[in-house]
């Protein structure tokens, strides 16, 4: 393009610069507050009626009966997790709904056919019936490699949405397993697109998450994920799935390759602006019949207290959620998210970028806030954590919109 003016530069370069942010736009996730409430994912199989209705309704509201049944008091428990007892009471006493529950119709049930039909009816039961609140109603059917998994997209999302109009329709999305391949994306996609259209919801309704359980899923995970968009609303690591397909030693939490492969998770997640979520602790807070009274209790507080760990774990590394399979794991893990993301926290970043603000109306580029440089860059940083903040009730909404960081369409939203 040599010889050229600078009249013609502009004429051929501005265009195109415009199309390939178009382009990128278009990868990016826009995903409505309340999708980034996801701290906790609380699996509850779909063939159990009880156990999904209770999961959908109710929280934690049996933990103080658990904590009563082995003798666990709040000040053992603040000490066992290394926190202010004053955070597990007021958690307690809120005793919120999950931020997310997905009805299993995959690993939590029997591959046996009259389990399956039972868990398609249970699961459309559910999703109708349950007192959900705010939390986020999630389905995962069974894998492409399974003879169910169409069987189970088709009924649940069918019954579930039947005589509703689309605004009232009960399923946020579906959470797809041992997902590997581009074409196997291509085909969930279509599928859920001819069933939008069947139930005439709008384009997109029905969010996806990705599970990431395999070798190959880490592989191909962003074409899986560049796919996926605008209709992914997040990402999930399946610690037990990806364990059994590497054949590693064991099923151990903190694996090299395990975070290794949270490491792709994380930034595949964030970046299409979705939530990337850790697996499930898998040792459950349960007791052993062959133990004593008290050996109980200590294993119900280990067990808890690695569930925690591992919470916290997730966070710093940059995970915004947790899968959990029991309702003490629930607590812990929101409890976890509680005690990092503090309000406390969310006025640091608010302090952050009114210093930054001050320093632009100086115009002064970056500037100095507590001995830390800072300039566009952790500005941008802060706004999106104060976003995050927003979503979670860290952060008043007004003081969000006043910065900008969410739009008053978008806190009607999330309160709707």
């Amino acid at each position: 393009m040599s010889g050229q003016s600078n009249d013609d530069l502009a004429a051929w370069a501005e265009p195109r610069r415009q199309e390939i942010l178009q382009v990128a736009r278009t990868l990016a996730a826009d995903l409505p507050l309340r999708f980034l409430r996801q701290q906790a994912h609380y699996t509850t199989p779909a063939s159990n009626h009880e156990l999904a209705e209770k999961a959908a309704s109710k929280g934690f509201a049996s933990v103080n009966k658990i904590l009563g049944k082995y003798g666990i008091s709040i000040p053992q428990l603040a000490e066992t997790l290394e926190v202010d007892a004053s955070s597990i009471e007021e958690l307690l006493g809120d005793d919120p709904h999950a931020p997310l529950v997905m009805i299993d119709g995959e690993d939590a049930q029997a591959l046996d056919d009259e389990v399956v039909e039972r868990g398609r009816k249970n699961a459309v039961r559910v999703f109708n019936e349950a007192e959900w609140g705010p939390t986020l109603r999630f389905y995962r059917p069974s894998g492409l490699r399974l003879p169910y998994c169409l069987g189970d997209m088709d009924y649940v999302l069918t019954h579930a949405g039947a005589g509703r109009p689309a605004d009232a329709y009960p399923i946020d999305g579906v959470i797809f397993p041992k997902i590997e391949h581009p074409a196997e994306v291509d085909w969930l996609l279509d599928v859920l697109s001819a069933l939008e259209e069947r139930l005439e919801l709008a384009p997109n309704q029905i969010k996806l998450q990705l599970l990431v359980e395999s070798g190959w899923a880490v592989a191909n995970l962003s074409e899986l994920v560049r796919r996926s968009v605008p209709r992914l609303s997040g990402i999930i690591f399946g610690i037990a799935d990806y364990s059994a397909d590497l054949a590693l030693p064991d099923i151990r939490f903190d694996h090299p390759v395990c975070d290794w492969a949270r490491a792709h998770v994380i930034n595949a997640a964030g970046a299409v602006g979705v939530p990337a979520i850790d697996a499930m602790t898998v040792n459950f807070p349960v007791a052993d019949p062959a133990l004593s009274e008290d050996e109980n209790q200590r294993r119900i507080l280990d067990r808890l207290k690695e569930c925690f760990d591992d919470a916290i774990r997730g966070i710093d590394l940059g995970m915004k959620g947790k899968w959990v399979g029991h309702p003490a794991q629930l607590f812990v893990v929101l409890l976890a998210y509680q005690v990092r993301l503090s309000s406390g926290t969310m006025q640091a970043e608010l302090t952050k970028i009114k210093t930054y603000l001050e320093a632009v109306r100086e115009k002064v580029g970056a500037t100095v806030i507590e001995g830390v440089m800072s300039d566009r860059a952790t500005d941008r940083h802060a706004r999106a954590r104060l976003r995050e903040g927003v979503a979670l009730g860290l952060l008043s909404p007004a003081d969000g919109v006043a910065l900008g960081v969410v739009t008053p369409e978008e806190v009607a939203d999330l309160h709707d």
